[in-house]
């Protein structure tokens, strides 16, 4: 490929947001790097590009050597460029704090977090390379105020937007800028299976019903979450992309009033009865 066209990497690929960002680029012309652990379902997700803008692998992102390997191939296909790094990939396993398994724990850390780590360290040379570059992660609504049963998930998201905030100081000495994506309840796998879970019953369309119509928690299409990568390379002033908007709300209600906050989150989780 010409090393003007412009490229991005992704991983959490296979579906959901990683999948729909990736569509979102190449049908702007991106080159664009599709990585996951599940290689049949990158294969098929990639079968819907363009073949001369996408390329596949299978990526474990807790494993620093596959993660280099990965990087590597990507640079050999993009002449060394990397304009948007995609740290998309990530668990959400829900459980009361004390009947989660430790196992689990550490799994949605080495993921979520230490994921996040290695991947940013394996482009960042990458990425300095490129003028403009951007490292861009998923954090979460939960990262606004911490949600009941999913506390470590909380935990591992809170510390990307940290990472975030840090690696904006760092990484202005290269040039490079970093931001976030914070999104609530985006219509993807993940939430249908967890809305499905309680009831041991398939989803259903009408289980969006539990959710609300409007505010920080209506569902969002997976587009929004393309749409917020786009703009965050486009706009060098903005760390955290709230989607939708409203999630931003609690992030600044917290500040002045942490107790408004959590009342806010509880209503959310547990109702208001």
């Amino acid at each position: 490929m010409a090393s003007e066209q412009q490229t991005i990497f992704i991983t959490g690929a296979a579906g959901g947001m990683g999948l729909a960002t990736g569509r979102y680029f190449a049908e702007r012309g991106w080159f664009v790097g599709l990585f996951d652990l599940d290689e049949s379902r990158l294969a098929e997700a990639a079968a819907g590009f363009d073949p001369d803008r996408v390329m596949y692998r299978r990526l474990d992102v807790t494993d620093d050597a596959d993660f280099a390997g990965a990087m590597d191939v990507f640079s050999q296909r993009t002449g060394g460029r990397l304009d948007v790094m995609f740290n998309n990939a990530g668990i959400a396993p829900g459980a009361w704090f004390e009947d989660m398994p430790l196992e689990t724990i550490r799994r949605v850390i080495d993921i979520n977090v230490m994921g996040v780590i290695i991947g940013t360290r394996a482009a960042l040379p990458l990425l300095k390379r490129t003028p403009g570059s951007l490292c861009m992660s998923t954090s979460s609504s939960v990262a606004t105020y911490g949600h009941a049963m999913r506390a470590v998930y909380s935990a591992s998201k809170y510390a990307v937007k940290g990472l975030t905030e840090a690696l904006s100081l760092e990484f202005e000495r290269f040039g490079v800028r970093t931001a976030d994506v914070l999104p609530g309840c985006i219509d993807t796998p993940m939430l249908r299976d967890s809305l499905a879970a309680p009831s041991g019953q398939p989803f259903d369309e009408s289980m969006f019903e539990r959710l609300p119509k409007e505010g920080a928690y209506r569902v969002m299409p997976v587009t929004a979450i393309a749409e917020a990568v786009w703009n965050a390379y486009h706009a060098s002033d903005v760390i955290h992309w709230y989607v939708p908007e409203e999630v931003g709300d609690i992030d600044r209600l917290r500040a002045v009033d942490v107790g408004a906050a959590r009342e806010e989150t509880k209503a959310f989780l547990f109702g208001n009865g």
